[in-house]
């Protein structure tokens, strides 16, 4: 399972809580980009709201699924968006993925719902 967060450059640390992950709504945003930055997965999502300021994002992972190789943690992005502004705005946070290693791999499919496939490698 997940090794403890470490201190990193990223905005936020991914998470694993099959709970929360079965709980989030994907549709309040589109994904409009995903840019692997060393451990840095950095996302931007578009949605309606008054200012993205005031948005928060949260990278949430399932338990890893062991029956592919190499394995895959199954992710959603959720975007915390209280607002009821009919303005399109666009936000990118970036998650630390160095949790999501797995001892004895070099490399995990972060399969994102809403996006394709990003194979992270280290």
């Amino acid at each position: 399972h997940i090794k403890n967060p470490i201190t990193t450059t990223c905005d936020k640390s991914a998470v694993e809580d099959a709970t929360r992950f079965n709980q989030v709504s994907t549709n309040n945003y589109t994904i409009t980009n995903v840019v692997l930055n060393g451990d840095c997965l950095e996302i931007t999502v578009s949605s309606s709201g008054c200012d993205p300021k005031n948005w928060d994002m949260n990278f949430i992972a399932s338990e890893v699924v062991v029956e592919t190789l190499p394995n895959q943690w199954n992710v959603k992005v959720a975007l915390i968006n209280n607002e009821a502004c009919q303005s399109v705005f666009q936000k990118t946070m970036s998650f630390d993925l160095t949790p999501f290693k797995i001892t004895g791999q070099n490399q995990v499919q972060i399969k994102i719902q809403g996006w394709n496939n990003i194979m992270y490698q280290y």
